[in-house]
């Protein structure tokens, strides 16, 4: 992993609180993040990813109060949200398959599709998800598909 993507998925949970990230720790291939929260000592995390050591942080500050105001990517409700301060905007919406006999998934990616596209695997749309984030939102990181283990 790069500097720069785990800046951007440090970023994905901390937004502007975020203040360091690196490896560290007792065998030094721990993520460390660290992060300010609204008054008080920095805190910090450290885990086996740097997903996971944000998250931590992020469940710190909001245990503290804090609610995300930066721009970040989220599952939920069959959606692909881009969440800001507290709106959230569809990027794509999508389908899964409801049977074995053809197993098919359809998305719309709201500001480009006009009609739904169909996939013949969940990893193509997901693939087809991420290629539009990344020409569209590349300073976002698109976190793991529900259910996805990546």
């Amino acid at each position: 992993m790069t500097p720069d993507q785990a800046h951007k998925i440090a970023r994905h949970h901390l937004g502007e609180r975020l203040h360091w990230i690196g490896k560290g720790g007792p065998t030094a291939d721990e993520w460390i993040v660290q992060a300010w929260p609204d008054t008080g000592h920095m805190i910090h995390a450290q885990a086996a990813t740097v997903a996971e050591a944000a998250a931590d942080c992020a469940a710190q500050l909001r245990a503290a109060g804090w609610t995300p105001s930066h721009a970040r990517l989220e599952w939920a409700d069959n959606r692909l949200y881009l969440c800001m301060e507290s709106t959230r905007f569809v990027v794509a919406t999508y389908q899964l398959p409801t049977c074995d006999v053809l197993p098919t998934c359809d998305l719309l990616i709201h500001p480009d599709f006009s009609k739904w596209r169909r996939y013949y695997s969940q990893a193509a749309m997901v693939a087809a998800i991420a290629e539009w984030c990344a020409a569209n939102l590349p300073s976002l990181w698109l976190p793991p598909f529900p259910g996805d283990s990546r």
